[in-house]
């Protein structure tokens, strides 16, 4: 089931205010009053206290670009936190979520249990609170878990905790040039006040962000402790204590200005057509987006699908050499054990939940900008009763980012990465009343004043070699940062 049992004595729970008597968040649901279970504090609601709009308030807005109104909007409320997530595979699709009526954070450091917790919370309380919406599909939780919850945040990026979801206030849906808005939780003259306002925003066409120049800052010794890591990696192999560590390191871009993370997400946006493009901005001093090839696991009733993306190499130059690169990614050994034990992972870790699988018998190709993956997609049917958590809790994180054995691999991986990787690598995404979309964070960075710092990482199996896996790691967030960027 979804609902899990959380730490004794821990309210994982968090906002500004606690539950009064006539605010109850279960206020206007069969269920008011009702505390889920390991809930210490339970917070107040806006959305369902008096003078609320209970249904929500619906229009329509004639935008270019919804992900272009934060940065007109600013930081205060009732416009953060901010979220963007758009889908290829969904007709172009693009969310923006403003605000937030209800927040569940598990503060960083509290560990997989209470991570996971979040999830079975937000799964019931998003079916409790879906009915007083114009249409159950527009309540939905956004937010995300960091790849390693045991561990504090990354320096760079404080909001991102061990997981954090927020029910925002205001959520935009759009596909074409007309936008729905729907604001939930507001008193309806103020939520009358925040549809003028968007509308103000989007009355001018936003003009195409320009490229940010950027110089990469290389710190002193990296590569050394790289190779060193690398090392200590294939020593831990060869004494059978791991099969596979996925080793990540930072590349810090300085620009000549402060950055617009919104501006830089558009750019992001235009510049990777495919996959799953997200930007999280939980306070106005820094934010972290990407743009990931990689579905940790999305969810639609019954349905559930994942991606198993291990093994890479160049695209190249030419048509030529993207079909030579090809083949001879098809026919790396290296690249097919990598690939496998990631493969036969991810099935071991649905097995138990799941009454039907399939997946490719031979990866394919998927071809990104700048690099060739070995690619197998998984399709399946939960079991009756099988909950969300239960299925991220067995993937997350999957040996593509982590390792094999899963905890060992983590293990080494914080010992040697030297910092708390926080959400690179973690999972984001959004969850509904009966469906959930969740990417693997990787191809992403924070960008907080002018320095951007990105992420790239490489499988380390028997037989890698630190100096071709330091490459493996550059042309990754290479592929990231040419989205946004020129070098100055």
């Amino acid at each position: 089931m979804d609902a899990a049992q959380a730490p004794a004595g821990r309210g994982l729970y968090n906002s500004a205010s606690r539950t009064t008597n006539d605010r109850s968040p279960w206020r206007n649901t069969r269920d008011r009053g009702r505390r889920i279970p390991g809930d210490d504090v339970v917070t107040s609601t806006p959305a369902l206290a008096p003078g609320a709009a209970a249904a929500g308030l619906r229009a329509t807005l004639d935008c270019d670009d919804i992900h272009a109104l934060p940065a007109r909007l600013g930081t205060l409320a009732p416009f953060l936190p901010q979220i963007a997530w758009s889908d290829s595979s969904a007709g172009g699709e693009r969310w923006l979520a403003l605000g937030e009526i209800d927040s569940l954070v598990a503060p960083a450091g509290s560990g997989f249990v209470a991570a996971y917790e979040l999830l079975a919370r937000a799964r019931e309380r998003v079916r409790l609170l879906a009915r007083l919406a114009p249409e159950p599909g527009l309540v939905r939780y956004f937010g995300g878990v960091a790849f390693d919850p045991r561990h504090g945040a990354n320096a760079g990026w404080p909001g991102g905790q061990a997981a954090r979801f927020v029910l925002p206030r205001v959520l935009l849906r759009q596909a074409g040039a007309r936008a729905e808005v729907t604001v939930l939780g507001t008193p309806e003259a103020e939520a009358h006040d925040i549809i003028g306002r968007l509308r103000e925003a989007a009355r001018s066409p936003a003009p195409a962000p320009a490229r940010i120049r950027v110089r990469e800052a290389i710190a002193a010794g990296s590569r050394e402790r790289w190779t060193h890591a690398v090392q200590e990696v294939l020593r831990a192999i060869d004494s059978g204590a791991v099969r596979k560590v996925v080793l990540a390191r930072d590349i810090l871009l300085d620009a000549e200005r402060e950055i617009d993370p919104w501006a830089l997400h558009r750019l992001v946006h235009a510049g990777e057509p495919h996959g799953l493009r997200f930007c999280l901005r939980f306070d106005a001093g820094s934010a972290f987006m990407g743009a990931s090839p990689e579905r940790l696991v999305a969810q639609h009733g019954a349905a559930i699908s994942c991606d198993c993306l291990a093994g890479t190499i160049a695209r190249g130059l030419s048509p030529g050499d993207e079909a030579r690169n090809a083949a001879a990614l098809l026919a790396s050994e290296k690249d097919g054990r990598e690939h496998r034990i990631v493969l036969e992972e991810i099935l071991a870790a649905i097995a138990p939940h799941v009454r039907s699988v399939q997946s490719p018998e031979a990866p394919r190709i998927l071809a990104l900008p700048g690099v060739l993956h070995l690619w197998s997609p998984i399709r399946a049917q939960l079991r009756q009763g099988v909950g969300l958590s239960e299925i991220v809790a067995g993937l997350h994180p999957t040996p593509a980012v982590g390792g094999s054995p899963r905890l060992a691999a983590m293990d080494l991986i914080h010992a040697l990465e030297g910092r708390s990787r926080g959400w690179y690598a973690g999972l984001v995404g959004w969850i509904g009343a009966d469906a959930a979309d969740f990417a693997v964070a990787i191809r992403s960075g924070i960008v907080r004043g002018n320095r951007m710092t990105a992420f790239g990482g490489a499988g380390i199996v028997r037989g890698s070699d630190p100096g071709a896996e330091w490459d493996e790691t550059a042309r990754k967030a290479a592929s990231f940062i040419h989205l946004f960027s020129e070098r100055a």
